[in-house]
């Protein structure tokens, strides 16, 4: 099974909100920490808004989460930026032959057993969180936030973070 990059790239980017609350992260800063383009972050910004996960306001472009991290599973996000459907997942050949045993029927009987796979895919990326995630990285990082180094770091990127002062 292929998942494209937007899965991950979906996850990179909550857990970016999630991880600074008090800056503003946008389809920019995601790109650069990803390593992609800002026309891709956007895109997928607009699926995870579709799906009532992300909320980005115009102008702006500040992002928030619109549900708490400890509510947003992997399977949300998976749903968001990828199709669930078994059959698009997996793909058969559009030229089955409709007189052979095998090709008359592989399709109805491999779907069954597809459909487990997918079950089981849904069950497990639901049983974690983006909070979880983000609590993974602070640990991993295994450091306090250094937030005035983030904030250098951004700004020497250009990026405009000014949404709360404070932090500086």
């Amino acid at each position: 099974m292929r998942v494209s990059t937007q899965f991950t790239i979906a996850v990179h980017a909550l857990i970016m909100i999630a991880y600074f609350p008090d800056i503003r992260v946008t389809s920019e800063m995601v790109a650069q920490s990803v390593g992609n383009n800002p026309v891709t972050i956007r895109n997928i910004y607009g699926k995870l808004k579709q799906a009532g996960i992300l909320s980005v306001q115009r102008g702006t472009g500040d992002t928030t989460l619109t549900k708490q991290a400890n509510e947003i599973t992997l399977w949300d996000v998976y749903k968001a930026v990828e199709t669930d459907a078994v059959d698009e997942i997996f793909k058969f050949s559009d030229t089955l032959s409709d007189v052979c045993p095998i090709g008359s029927s592989i399709r109805e009987l491999l779907l069954i057993h597809l459909q487990e796979a997918v079950t089981l895919l849904k069950d497990s990326l639901s049983k974690t969180t983006i909070e979880e995630l983000r609590f993974e990285i602070e640990t991993h990082c295994n450091k306090k936030v250094d937030f005035p180094a983030i904030i250098a770091w951004y700004k020497k990127s250009g990026f405009d973070i000014d949404r709360n002062s404070s932090l500086e």
